[in-house]
């Protein structure tokens, strides 16, 4: 059973150590958001294989979070946040000697799979950790972690990068991993384990499923949002990080408790519609005005849907089976980024960013409606 999970405070010793470290982890993951599209090309990849590279990583941690959910249950959080945390280290001190597509796509696989070890149980932490009747407001707040670090790091990275050269933003990169790392060893294990567990979660079927919409068009913006910044003459993309994550940091947390009074459906229905708006914006900017537009529409969507899905999901799964939903959700995160970045670069390929960014908002569309018509025990418990 968890030890925590009956405070009511939200800043437990554990929460904010929990949250430290998974901000210095995305700080380190966002330092290659926009810097990697352009290193790919650098040394001779096409459009097609950089959204297999960007993809890859992705697909990686898909195809292992089901069993790093359910090891997350079988041997606790806190010995799979520091592996995860430790190859993720690894990986990205080995970027500098990746000089070919195919040695950086190999790579791409090693840091999913760290990648995907350290979010999982770090989720896991702090569902764990979350006031069950503040479990929305909670996910809110430590969502805001991931928002910083993308406000801050896409757009540092391409300073460093204009500055230095990839050497050196890969070594930053990988001196904020350790710090991630350090930050991790004094956290408290919370739970006691359990030896028989799901590897996939039927519960977590539903919210994954909506998760899925939103994610795929996130891989079509992380893939792809550098080389149309710079078709279009904006010459630091990384301010559409910034603003997207200024919005979500304002916004999670009020999102997260609204959904505790009001019902997880009344916020996630607006934020995919806003969301899909934001992506029809994107698709005709030919400036920094509409570009800003839509990544302050991308993020508001973004902030009202992430918390309370996570939330939902965890209303709906006992403690021991935890581990293994929240797998089976990130991997479906993981699994729509993966798949915008390959499926949506195809058809960026054959058919323009306006095209592919009109069908990312569609596919979106498509899941706040299937939400909408939704009824039964899904429904009744958002």
């Amino acid at each position: 059973m968890q030890k925590t999970a009956k405070k009511e405070t939200l800043f437990s010793r554990d929460f904010i150590l929990t949250s430290l470290s998974t901000f210095t982890l995305f700080a380190s993951f966002y330092f290659l958001l926009i810097t990697l599209p352009i290193y790919i090309q650098k040394i001779g990849g096409t459009e097609s294989e950089i959204g297999l590279i960007i993809g890859v990583f992705t697909i990686s941690a898909v195809a292992l979070r089901p069993f790093i959910g359910q090891e997350v249950d079988r041997r606790g959080r806190k010995i799979i946040l520091i592996v995860g945390l430790l190859v993720f280290l690894i990986s990205m001190l080995l970027y500098d000697y990746t000089k070919s597509v195919t040695s950086l796509l190999l790579l791409r696989v090693l840091h999913g799979v760290g990648w995907g070890a350290a979010t999982t149980a770090a989720t896991t932490l702090i569902a764990d950790i979350a006031p069950p009747n503040r479990r929305g407001e909670a996910m809110g707040v430590f969502g805001m972690a991931s928002n910083v670090a993308m406000a801050i790091g896409p757009a540092l990275s391409m300073i460093l990068l204009q500055a230095y050269d990839f050497s050196i933003l890969f070594s930053i990169g990988a001196g904020i991993a350790l710090l991630s790392l350090l930050l991790a060893l004094p956290i408290s294990e919370t739970m006691v384990v359990h030896p028989e567990t799901p590897l996939f979660s039927t519960e977590a079927l539903f919210p994954s499923a909506l998760m899925f919409t939103v994610s795929l068009t996130y891989g079509s913006i992380v893939s792809f949002l550098s080389l149309f910044a710079q078709k279009q003459g904006i010459v630091n993309p990384g301010i559409f990080f910034t603003v997207f994550a200024v919005t979500l940091i304002l916004v999670r947390a009020l999102a997260g408790k609204l959904s505790d009074i009001k019902g997880r459906k009344y916020v996630i229905i607006p934020g995919m519609v806003l969301i899909s708006a934001s992506l029809w914006v994107l698709s005709t900017a030919s400036g920094l005005e509409k570009f800003l537009a839509a990544a302050l529409l991308y993020g508001l969507g973004f902030g009202l849907v992430h918390p309370s899905l996570m939330a939902y999901l965890v209303d709906t799964v006992s403690d021991k089976g935890r581990g293994a939903a929240m797998g089976t959700f990130t991997a479906a995160f993981d699994l729509g980024i993966g798949a915008g970045s390959i499926i949506l670069g195809l058809v960026l390929q054959y058919y323009g960013f306006r095209v592919m960014y009109t069908l990312g908002g569609l596919i979106v569309l498509t899941g706040a409606i299937v939400l909408i018509a939704s009824n039964g025990k899904a429904s009744r418990r958002m």
